[in-house]
């Protein structure tokens, strides 16, 4: 995502970092506890409910990330395209320093967990994920990095349409109609129905609503509530909804136009009390290492397992999840400072060394 125009959004960040925050929380319950119902029926509650129901919420955290991500970086496509200001070389500078480098930390951290962990995984994979192919010719090396395959594809694709528009010369357009073909062929493979998650906050971004609305926030966010409900197997089970068929599209289609909504209310919100201002600040912290704690924490909780050796039925259960939450979170930032830190620094010194800037 565009960090920079991120920042300039009150409230994105936060939300960015609550999805990757969700994402977290809901892999640490899947592992770490029972499921609901083979809980003790003493501890069948409201509140356990809410909690379970809460924790469920990865997929569709995913969900906002694709919307983000269009509505920031294909809004910035559509932007400079429309000042004629749009730079192929540039964008895909600024596309691989944000993803790859990070990735690059992640994949490193895989490594070293496979070894201590005694697990092995082909090097081919190793190099298959790093050009986002997993979920084409290999599986992920871990959960999170199915979505980064997508994302890749998006940028990839989005850039290429936005080259053939603006770039000079028949072969350089050629060159451009066959990336985006190679795109929507991996896409195709992947999953169509992500893609238009990602176009509709792309276009989402084109839509200015000069004077934002409170009964927006709250019906849009209402409606992102309700369908995120129904994508949860609880529900998908008992309405005979089933991945990949119609109905799902429809669910999923159906949240992204609720996510475009109040991300295109919500930024004209513009924090004055000092618990918005705080939350908000807090929001843009989070948020400047989330990506690395999308990447890393599924490694972290497979080693704190292998080492922990904890069970799903535990009495400590809930210190164990804690602890190993904060683990992933500390983790994550140290290797952000190595790797995602340094992605600004590094754009920038390509930009020079291939005199963009």
């Amino acid at each position: 995502m565009n960090q920079q125009k991120a920042a300039t959004l009150p409230w994105l960040d936060l939300t960015r970092y609550v999805a990757a925050l969700l994402v977290v929380v809901g892999h640490f319950r899947a592992d770490l506890f029972l499921n609901y119902n083979d809980l003790p029926s003493n501890q069948y509650s409201a509140l356990m409910q809410l909690a379970y129901c809460l924790t469920s919420l990865g997929h569709v955290s995913v969900l906002i990330f694709f919307v983000l991500s269009g509505y920031l970086v294909g809004g910035g496509i559509f932007n400079k395209i429309r000042i004629n200001k749009f730079n192929c070389l540039s964008y895909s500078i600024d596309r691989f320093t944000r993803i790859q480098l990070p990735l690059v930390s992640a994949l490193v951290l895989i490594a070293i967990g496979n070894c201590l962990m005694h697990t092995e995984a082909p090097w081919g994979d190793y190099v298959l994920n790093f050009f986002s192919l997993q979920g084409v010719f290999c599986k992920p090396l871990a959960g999170p990095l199915w979505s980064l395959a997508f994302e890749v594809w998006f940028y990839l694709l989005a850039g290429a349409m936005a080259a053939i528009i603006t770039l000079k010369g028949t072969s350089k357009k050629l060159l451009a109609f066959v990336v985006m073909t190679v795109a929507m062929l991996i896409l195709s493979r992947l999953g169509v129905v992500y893609s238009f998650l990602w176009f509709m906050g792309a276009f989402a971004s084109q839509i200015n609503i000069e004077k934002h609305s409170g009964i927006w926030v709250l019906v849009s966010g209402i409606g992102m509530a309700i369908f995120a409900l129904l994508s949860l197997h609880l529900f998908t089970s008992r309405l005979g909804i089933t991945a990949g068929s119609m109905a799902a599209d429809v669910v999923t289609l159906c949240f992204g136009l609720f996510a475009c909504l109040f991300i295109m209310n919500v930024i004209r919100i513009i924090p004055t009390s000092k618990l918005s201002l705080w939350l908000n600040c807090i929001g843009e912290k989070m948020a400047k290492f989330s990506y690395s704690l999308y990447l890393t924490h599924w490694t972290v909780l497979l080693l704190m397992q292998y080492w922990l050796k904890t069970e799903r039925h535990d009495v400590n259960i809930y210190s164990v999840t804690l602890f190993v939450v904060a683990c992933s979170h500390i983790v994550a930032y140290l290797l952000y400072l190595p790797f995602e830190s340094q992605s600004y620094r590094l754009k920038v010194w390509l930009k020079k060394k291939l005199h963009i800037i």
